[in-house]
């Protein structure tokens, strides 16, 4: 066995998490490329945050005899599975849809890159543009009829050129995910459900609004602050909020650093007319 050098390479970052990097990403192969991953001596190799086809140095000659037969050209189809379930809450664009998923070709033809790799999406980041309708997936192949019933999150299709010459130019493409924004909206409860409490952002980038006193499920009152601004669904977010009492000067703090909204408490308000993305926290101190 000689060393392998890789074909292509398929990298997803997504703009929630602190490195970039979205792990968690099952790339399974469609059955026919996994007849060209045999039939050519490659080897599919996840990565930790996408994969990676390689070639044996010392079956090149394999690989190009291959791809003659082939007419040059071999179609490798994943399809790719999230791990982790509530990645939706942190995603834009919105992922939940019952008739289109995103599918990312190699044969799109965008001359944009992505950290330095060839882009795969339409623009810099994925948007609705990428997705593709899962009845047209299925009926070209790329989907099967188990599909149909329960898609993948996503699809990679690389056409891969494979030249006649003894070296074969390897390429590698990124996929970039942006992460959710969102209104955060916080109940004070308990000894925090003050008569005249408000909150302030202490870099002065986002601004909180009253939004009134509220009776919840469970009989409890509570006050409702909401940003005015949409803010960016983050893992680890910088944004400084703190809850202030008013009073003398800057007010009496209260809580010096309010917790960070948590996607998992996700939920849909109408603001200004427009359905809105909300994140919901409860404090009770």
């Amino acid at each position: 066995m000689g060393f392998y050098r890789p074909l292509f390479t398929v990298s997803v970052n997504h703009g929630y998490f602190s490195d970039g990097l979205w792990r968690g990403l099952n790339f399974v192969p469609h059955p026919g490329t996994l007849k060209i991953i045999e039939g050519a001596c490659l080897l599919a190799k996840q990565t930790k945050n996408g994969v990676g086809i390689f070639y044996d140095e010392d079956k090149s000659r394999v690989l190009h005899m291959y791809a003659e037969s082939q007419e040059g050209v071999l179609p490798f189809s994943f399809k790719v599975h999230v791990k982790d379930r509530t990645f939706a809450n942190y995603t834009a664009p919105a992922m939940l849809n019952n008739s289109a998923i995103p599918c990312f070709d190699s044969q799109t033809g965008t001359d944009g890159t992505v950290a330095g790799k060839i882009r795969l999406s339409k623009d810099e980041v994925v948007t609705g543009k990428d997705f593709a309708d899962i009845e047209a997936l299925v009926a070209r192949g790329v989907l099967s009829e188990n599909d149909w019933r329960t898609p993948p999150d996503f699809v990679v299709n690389i056409l891969a050129e494979i030249g006649k010459g003894d070296d074969v130019a390897a390429r590698e493409y990124g996929i970039e995910f942006n992460a959710r924004q969102s209104f955060w909206k916080y109940h004070l409860l308990g000894n925090m459900n003050r008569s005249n409490p408000f909150i302030v952002d202490l870099d002065n980038r986002v601004e909180f609004e009253f939004c009134g006193d509220v009776m919840l499920p469970d009989s409890r009152p509570a006050k409702v602050f909401r940003s005015k601004e949409l803010i960016p669904v983050l893992e680890k977010s910088s944004y400084r909020f703190q809850l202030r009492e008013q009073g003398p000067g800057a007010g009496r703090v209260l809580i010096k650093r309010l917790p960070v909204a948590s996607e998992s408490r996700l939920g849909m308000e109408v603001i200004n007319g427009k359905s809105e993305v909300v994140l919901e926290s409860y404090i009770n101190f």
